[in-house]
């Protein structure tokens, strides 16, 4: 019992002192809460409106600004035409009742086109400020906006935008001049002043736009009692966004300044200077009570509390805390009875526990590193080993695939030459002599002399179409104009009758690096197979279209279609659907545009026919001096 009465008397003794430490602190916050703190917070507050006001008037500006320079880039070459058109004015127009006017201007900035009523262009302030928005537009390549002045009751300003022929120029080809009604904006700021602030926007020069309680939320006319204002505050702050200034009638305001840089515009918020003297003293009157209360709560504390002896428990609970924290912060940390205060109690025997759990906590934890370490890199290892193989797999199954389809298409075609074309020679031979003999041929045995003619070139045919696929040369790559070489082809072509010819050739001819050899008989299957496809006759159309890079050489027919199971196929080797054929036509196709790194497309209507497109890189375009001389 002395222990826990000495106990209690000095956690007495201890909370009382500690609880006066609080009580003087709250004591001397209370009684030091004075009128330059509270004219901080007032001038944060102010300030925040002042922000909020200037992003207001700026969000305006930046809306109008975005769907100018979105309009801009949508009438260059991106969108459909080169350069804007009185059509395109009277249509921005009509979407935008607040635009009063709008002119187009060339670079030194004389009007091309004008649409709408406008209000300053052709006075004399216009002319004031003409060089500057030619200057900011042409020369910077930035958007230009005017200061705000007054007409018909109302306030407008100038925006100016620079407009380019295509889409990413640098080069500014022309400015977009746009005269703006700024009411729509008054509306917007009228809804956003507050009710217990004085608000003003002026322009750089002073001269007020906007005020709290305007009618429409835009200034009538001169304010001279504002713009005296707006002076006084601008001389006495300087550089600073807020402080105490003291107005030509000697009342004195708190002011929070705000800056719009585009345009050059302030937003001034201000209050009268009082307003913080009421503030304190109103917070000193509430705040005693505040104090009175706390004192009496504290009290109570140190009675109730320090009857259960804290400190000797609150102690020993610090140091388990403070081990705890070392041991969340540092998992190697180990507690050890040193770090903990263990008392012959309950608060002792859990100390006991926690340190034997630390300890066996950081066996398991050392163990599971372990374990983990290695599973990572046996997994790593496997992850490893399974790639290797899985990629060795991978290229020797492609290489295998490869070599024996090289390796039996090679063997055909020695075959092929070896065993075929020298009988085919010697019948040939064979029949040339028999003509020669026989003196009066009877015209049966002529006509069978011309059919076996057709029929070794046909053989023979075939055989330079295995070999010429079996057969891998280096390409001799020669530059050609496209336009000049597919006319050389389409004229040398033995077209049957029946079929009719169209050339939609671009008028842009381009020149093409290619092995032209490789390319004319990969263009010449295609249109075979197209006039193949139209027994009957039919229109062939062969056409170009240059693009920025690359030229697109396209065959289109009229005949019967491809279908989808025959699309799947028919760049394979040896596949045809034809009576008579070797299937190498579009396999020849396919690997001259795969060698010449090209991309060939397919659109095709089964019954109404089928259209292919060869696309290839341009090499050089007429005027070029250097275009694909580095690749």
């Amino acid at each position: 019992m002395k222990r826990l009465r000495g106990l209690f008397s000095k956690a007495v003794f201890v909370l009382i002192l500690i609880s006066i430490v609080p009580v003087v602190i709250i004591a001397y916050h209370v009684m030091g809460v004075d009128s330059r703190i509270l004219k901080n917070e007032i001038l944060q507050k102010q300030q925040t409106v002042a922000s909020r006001l200037a992003s207001v008037a700026r969000a305006h500006i930046n809306r109008k600004a975005q769907l100018f320079s979105i309009f801009v880039d949508l009438h260059t070459d991106f969108g459909g035409h080169e350069f804007i058109n009185e059509k395109d004015l009277r249509y921005l127009l009509a979407r935008n009742p607040s635009i009063v006017s709008l002119s187009v201007l060339n670079p030194r900035g004389v009007r091309i086109l004008s649409a709408g009523k406008p209000v300053m262009a052709g006075t004399a302030a216009y002319a004031k400020i003409l060089p500057e928005i030619v200057r900011t537009c042409v020369q910077q390549r930035d958007e230009f906006i005017s200061d705000v002045y007054p007409a018909d009751e109302n306030l407008f300003a100038l925006m100016a935008f620079p407009m380019r022929q295509h889409l990413g120029d640098r080069q500014v080809s022309g400015i977009l001049v746009a005269e703006m009604n700024l009411k729509e904006m008054g509306e917007s700021l009228s809804q956003s002043y507050p009710l217990d602030m004085n608000a003003i926007i002026a322009t750089a020069r002073g001269e007020i736009i906007s005020y709290n309680g305007a009618p429409d939320g835009l200034a009538e006319g001169t304010q001279p009692e504002m713009e005296a204002k707006v002076r006084a505050i601008n001389e006495q702050l300087g550089s600073n966004r807020s402080g105490e200034v003291v107005l030509p009638n000697g009342d004195k305001v708190l002011v929070a300044v705000s800056n719009l840089n585009v345009p050059r515009w302030r937003v001034y918020v201000d209050q009268p200077a009082n307003v913080a003297a009421q503030l304190f003293v109103e917070s000193t009157f509430n705040s005693m009570w505040d104090v009175l209360v706390l004192v009496l709560a504290m009290l109570a504390f140190v009675v109730v509390v320090s009857y259960w002896v804290i400190k000797p428990i609150t102690r020993p609970l610090e140091r388990l805390r403070e081990a705890a924290v070392k041991q969340r912060e540092n998992d190697d940390f180990v507690v050890r009875k040193e770090d903990v205060e263990i008392p012959n109690n309950e608060i002792g025997e859990l100390a006991a526990a926690f340190v034997d759990m630390s300890a066996a906590l950081h066996t398991r934890r050392q163990e599971l590193i372990r374990a983990q370490t290695e599973l990572a890199q046996v997994n790593q290892a496997l992850e490893k080993r399974v790639e290797e193989r899985t990629r060795e797999l991978k290229t020797a199954s492609k290489e295998l695939v490869k070599a024996e389809r090289l390796a039996a298409i090679g063997q055909m075609a020695s075959i092929i030459s070896h065993e075929i074309r020298n009988p085919l020679a010697v019948i040939s031979n064979a029949t040339r002599l028999i003509k020669m003999l026989v003196r009066s041929p009877d015209p049966k045995l002529i006509k069978q002399f011309g059919i076996i003619d057709a029929e070794i070139k046909q053989a023979n045919s075939i055989i330079s179409e295995v070999l010429g696929y079996a057969r891998t040369r280096d390409l001799i790559l020669t530059t050609v104009d496209l336009n000049s070489y597919l006319r050389e082809l389409l004229l040398a072509y033995p077209f049957i009758p029946g079929i009719k010819l169209k050339e939609e050739l671009d008028p842009e001819s381009v020149r093409i690096k290619v092995d032209a050899e490789e390319i004319k008989q990969a263009i010449r299957n295609i249109v075979s197979n197209a006039i193949e496809a139209m027994p009957t006759g039919g229109t062939l159309t062969v056409g170009t279209k240059v693009g920025r890079r690359v030229v697109c050489i396209y065959i289109a027919d009229q005949g019967t279609g491809i279908t989808d199971d025959v699309r799947k196929k028919m760049f394979a080797p040896f596949f045809t659907t034809k009576a008579r054929g070797t299937g190498l036509g579009l396999a020849v196709v396919g690997k001259a545009i795969s060698r010449h790194k090209g991309k060939l497309f397919i659109n095709s209507v089964p019954g109404k026919g089928s259209c292919f497109q060869i696309y290839l890189k341009i090499y050089r375009k007429p005027g070029d001096t250097n275009y694909g001389e580095a690749s």
